[in-house]
């Protein structure tokens, strides 16, 4: 029996209306030696209704049901569970084109990594989309140049040996626990590898729900916290796991939208002042 390559592990919270668009383009990889792992919170909508209906057409699929609803400790039971050499840990509401995997794969074979990410594109074709996936994936090859490396959990692909080592993800956490788990492996001398190519599609649906400028004032907070302080271990901003809380924002007049912006600012300017004392 060939042995499993890939082992994809997907956390999920009421994710019934995102998850499909993944587990499709899952169904469509070209490369097929993977599994599929679901690890779900107990979601309260027909988030396994709809695994059931692709459950098939999937890769050595499984689902596993928690009660405890923890986004690190979801992906570190999936992980125990994994029979893949390498670990693809995934957000529900991501897709990625059909050959994906394949790059990956053949990512691996020529660069031999370890830990890697890839840079992202856009769910839309949007303007202000496009031109904010640029500067995150700068961000990206920024963190690793400063020796901060990031690795969203979105999109994280490590070899499972590496991944027992780093003992994980750390579960005590309240966010920013894929950029800690990147930056241990740094440690702990492991290269985090960044592939342009293939690219993870990220869906931007926090920034639509909540509001871009909201939303970019919460990672500023988050990250400058962890840059200054280290790891989030409290509740430091409100930052709410599954697909029941994007829900589509009203949109407002332009002058609600600068008297929003303005005073958003100044709250990043008291909050960081704040860290930095």
């Amino acid at each position: 029996m060939q042995n499993i390559f890939f082992s994809v592990i997907i956390p999920t919270l009421n994710e019934q209306v995102y998850l499909p668009k993944l587990l499709q383009a899952l169904i469509r990889q070209t490369f097929r030696n993977f599994e599929t792992i679901i690890v779900d919170a107990n979601s309260k909508d027909k988030t396994r209704l709809v695994f059931d209906k692709y459950r098939d057409e999937l890769p050595g699929a499984s689902f596993i049901n928690l009660r405890r609803q923890n986004v690190s400790y979801q992906r570190n039971y999936g992980a125990k569970n994994a029979k893949g050499s390498y670990l693809v840990f995934l957000d529900a509401d991501v897709e990625m084109e059909p050959t994906f995997l394949e790059e990956l794969h053949l990512a691996v074979i020529k660069k031999k990594f370890l830990f890697a990410t890839t840079w992202i594109a856009p769910d839309s074709d949007k303007s202000i989309d496009q031109v904010m996936i640029v500067f995150a994936n700068l961000g990206i090859e920024l963190a690793k140049s400063i020796n901060k490396p990031f690795s969203g959990g979105y999109n994280t692909i490590v070899r499972k040996d590496v991944f027992v080592k780093l003992k994980g993800f750390n579960d005590k956490l309240f966010i920013g626990e894929d950029h800690d788990f990147a930056i241990r492996a740094f440690k702990m001398g492991i290269d985090i590898c960044i592939l342009k190519e293939p690219r993870i599609i990220m869906s931007l649906r926090r920034l639509r729900s909540e509001g871009t400028i909201t939303t970019l004032r919460k990672y500023a907070i988050s990250t400058s916290y962890f840059i200054l302080k280290g790891p989030i271990t409290k509740k430091l901003i409100d930052y709410p796991m599954g697909g029941h809380v994007h829900k589509r924002r009203k949109k407002k007049n332009v002058s609600q939208r600068i008297n929003k912006y303005l005073k958003t600012i100044d709250k990043i300017q008291e909050k960081l002042l704040q860290l930095l004392n």
